[in-house]
């Protein structure tokens, strides 16, 4: 109970600034306090810094106009992704037949849906990220306590969110574009536990909370580079999460028949607008490796 209570202790620790976090350490290994002693003395004063920062507007609008949406918005995207991807993995790991090996076309189409697959994950992982650069990039000073809320509202969102979210798209389409109840085709699929609960667990905690979380360190650096390549970072961000909104045909549902008739009709701007988008979301791993190249740069260039 000791070692947990220390270990407790640690972790909420964290959300101190890293000077301070040292002190408190110091002057608790100097008075002889207790395992239990020390944690409700970090509580204490844990709690009365972040009361202090909330008590300005500045903490809230980020939360309610960041943080909340950024994060629904991701658990959505999440969800989508996981159940379109175990439809294809169900195909191949449910339903194995190693005759159909022999067959050169089954290879193809087969390393066609492995690309299509990986290529999925990729995006959501770049938005993932994006969503983090945005919340560490407009939140330097509380950005401890924007990630806790950032994973808590991704695990909201993945719990309750987005299970209520498609359920109420459907119910809508079925209102208002006299959309019949079909059968589930994919009902298969879904009837097995692993595809229904903890594939999209695993792909919000691997590509999205991760992710996002990495995300969020490299915004709070960021604020270190000159303003021009802030402002390009700003408009692939910007033009990254647009891409994400436009890709979510639930979105436009919801604004009624006539976004979706404009939405979905052939050669519009829109269709136009997200061939272009799906090239920026990619804008996180050019960063990274041209990060990774600028600091290694000296190091390799010749004396």
């Amino acid at each position: 109970m000791t070692r947990f209570c220390w270990w407790l202790a640690d972790i909420v620790s964290r959300l101190l600034e890293p000077d301070e976090r040292e002190a408190v350490f110091g002057d608790l290994a100097e008075s002889g306090e207790t395992a239990g002693q020390a944690l409700w003395g970090v509580l204490g004063l844990v709690g009365r810094r972040q009361a202090r920062l909330w008590s300005g507007w500045q903490p809230w609008l980020m939360l309610v106009g960041a943080i909340v949406p950024l994060g629904m918005l991701l658990s959505i995207v999440s969800r989508t992704t996981a159940d379109g991807s175990a439809i294809y993995i169900w195909m191949y790991a449910n339903n194995w037949d190693w005759a159909l090996t022999k067959n050169p076309g089954f290879w193809r189409v087969m390393a066609e849906t492995a690309g299509s697959l990986f290529l999925w994950y990729l995006t959501l992982v770049c938005w993932s990220w994006t969503c983090g650069f945005v919340v560490g990039s407009v939140s330097r000073s509380m950005i401890r306590i924007n990630g806790v809320l950032l994973y808590l509202v991704l695990l909201f969102g993945e719990a309750f969110g987005a299970p209520h979210y498609f359920a109420y798209v459907q119910q809508y389409m079925h209102r208002a574009f006299s959309v019949p109840a079909l059968p589930d085709s994919n009902a298969a699929v879904f009837d097995v536990t692993f595809y229904r609960e903890m594939l999209p667990l695993i792909v919000q905690v691997v590509l999205v909370a991760v992710p996002a979380i990495w995300g969020l360190s490299w915004g709070l650096s960021a604020s270190k580079l000159p303003p021009w390549s802030r402002a390009i970072l700003w408009t692939a961000a910007i033009a990254t999460l647009a891409g994400m909104v436009l890709r979510e045909p639930g979105f436009w549902i919801l604004l009624g028949p006539p976004i979706v008739h404009a939405y979905l009709r052939p050669g519009i701007w829109l269709g136009k607008g997200l061939h272009v988008l799906q090239f920026v979301v990619y804008w996180p791993i050019a960063y990274l490796c041209a990060s990774a190249i600028r600091r290694r740069w000296p190091r390799t260039a010749p004396v």
